[in-house]
């Protein structure tokens, strides 16, 4: 059984993958094997499949390869940022590549932002719903505090800066586990 990670955010400069890391771990620990997809390595073009994602008619391999990836992940769990009061045009692309895939899959969503990322969280919560994923009612959304960043934009310490809901995210791997078949 395996839960995939989803860094959501495609940007030079991000927090998205030092907190995946820390869920990464955090998951490992309660027992979720994982693996993490980085959505900047990923790299998928804008949407290019001449037929809806529905018909599950992939025309090239790099629709393939990530139908491939979600398909055999048993659960999903995304971390997405809150971009000017909503989640990265990549993550929508990369969701909207897929539609079966994503169908009966336990999820999970963390967002983050300097106010935890909820309208971020909102937003995904009725893409990811309508695809089908089984979304776990709670999430979390983390709180990032201005002086966690460093000088480079990227946190200094990712443990230290999420470590007061650390304890969510592990109730959150608990459920996705639980949930998971």
């Amino acid at each position: 059984m395996k839960a995939l990670i989803i860094i959501g955010s495609t940007r030079p400069v991000r927090v998205g993958d030092q907190i995946a890391g820390v869920v990464d771990r955090i998951m490992r620990e309660r027992g979720v094997d994982t693996e993490v997809v980085d959505l900047r390595e990923l790299n998928l073009p804008l949407l290019d499949e001449p037929k809806a994602a529905a018909t599950g008619q992939y025309a090239h391999d790099h629709t393939r390869n990530w139908a491939a990836t979600v398909n055999d992940a048993d659960a999903v769990v995304v971390v997405t940022p809150q971009y000017n009061g909503g989640y990265p045009a990549g993550l929508k692309n990369a969701v909207d590549y897929l539609y079966n895939e994503w169908k009966g899959k336990p999820g999970a969503i963390i967002s983050y932002g300097g106010h935890g990322g909820g309208k971020a969280y909102d937003q995904l919560v009725q893409v990811l719903s309508f695809v089908g994923l089984q979304l776990d009612p709670e999430g979390v959304k983390l709180s990032l505090a201005r002086d966690a960043y460093g000088d480079n934009g990227t946190l200094t310490d990712a443990e230290v800066a999420i470590s007061a809901q650390a304890d969510e995210i592990a109730a959150l791997a608990d459920r996705v586990r639980a949930a998971m078949p």
